[in-house]
């Protein structure tokens, strides 16, 4: 019987612990209240709050080489006014419609190609 209360009194005293540590720990300071408040404007990305279904064309800012892969290269879209690749557009709910692979150029010893896409705001 010895051993049973022993027992119930250390989770007794490790379920009051685990409450005042959770008690302790401050709710609400150090969070960085801009991103909860959407009237904040700078903290805005027009790539996740464009509205679905949306179509935006943007150009390759480089010309896609064996150096500058396509996954590398960010791509102007003029429709937003960002820069993204093609990673950032599809974390951000768009996806590849229609790729166009421009006139080949060759600039140091390398051919390149400028790329265009088409690309639709899904989610």
């Amino acid at each position: 019987m010895k051993n049973f209360s022993s027992v119930r009194l250390a989770l007794l005293a490790s379920s009051v612990a685990f409450l005042l540590t959770a008690c302790a720990v401050p709710q609400g300071e150090n969070q960085n209240t801009s991103l909860s408040d959407p009237s904040n404007s700078s903290v805005r990305d027009p790539l996740i709050d464009a509205p679905n279904r949306a179509l935006m064309t943007c150009t390759s800012e480089q010309t896609v080489t064996i150096l500058n892969r396509i996954g590398e290269i960010s791509f102007a879209c003029p429709d937003l006014g960002v820069s993204a690749t093609l990673n950032d557009l599809r974390d951000a709910g768009w996806r590849l419609l229609k790729l166009d692979i421009g006139e080949d150029t060759e600039s140091e010893n390398h051919v390149g190609f400028p790329v265009t896409i088409q690309v639709r705001k899904l989610f």
